[in-house]
This record gives structure tokens, C-alpha cells and sequence, in this order.
């Protein structure tokens, strides 16, 4: 073999070793953004179960009829807005 066929059969070597280097950096790139995503997710997922923990303190009976009203209207119209845009399909209550 001569010294610059061993050369160019080096450098493809290296070079498929720097794109398997590549794709696996990607990888990992990509579990450590999905694991960062999930925490996210988690973490907003808890930040609503805060408001409605916040809620359910405030709206309980013997408080006054416009905070009641209040409370009614938002969370109706939010349960509206979350059923248009969930693409699961809406639970409905038994028979």
C-alpha cells in the first residue's frame, strides 16, 4: 500500500469516526433537551395544581357571591378553551 492510499484510508477512517462521534454527541444532545422538556412539564403541570389549590381556598362556601361568580365564569371559559385545543379526546360521564 502506498503512503498516500494508508493516508486516505486513515483520514476516512478518522472522518467516520468524527461523524459516529457526531451522531452520538446529537443523541445525547437530544435526551438531555427531552429531559430538560419533561421537567418543564412537570414543572407547569405542578404550577397549575398551585392555582387550584389557591382556588379551592378562596372559592369555598360562606365566600361572597361575586367571587363565586368569578371563579364560575373563568373556569368555565377556561374548561372552553382547553377542550378546543386538547387534542385527547373529552371524558364523558357515565350513564
Amino acid at each position: 500500500m502506498s503512503s498516500s492510499s494508508v493516508e486516505s484510508h486513515t483520514l476516512a477512517a478518522e472522518s467516520q469516526n468524527y461523524t459516529f462521534f457526531q451522531s452520538g454527541r446529537e443523541l445525547d444532545m437530544k435526551a438531555i433537551n427531552l429531559c430538560l422538556q419533561d421537567q418543564e412539564y412537570i414543572g407547569n403541570i405542578k404550577k397549575v395544581q398551585v392555582y387550584l389549590d389557591k382556588m379551592k381556598k378562596i372559592v369555598r362556601p360562606g365566600c361572597s357571591q361575586e367571587v363565586l361568580d368569578v371563579a364560575v365564569s373563568s373556569m368555565s371559559s377556561l374548561v372552553r378553551i382547553l377542550s378546543v385545543t386538547s387534542p385527547t379526546p373529552k371524558p364523558h360521564a357515565s350513564l
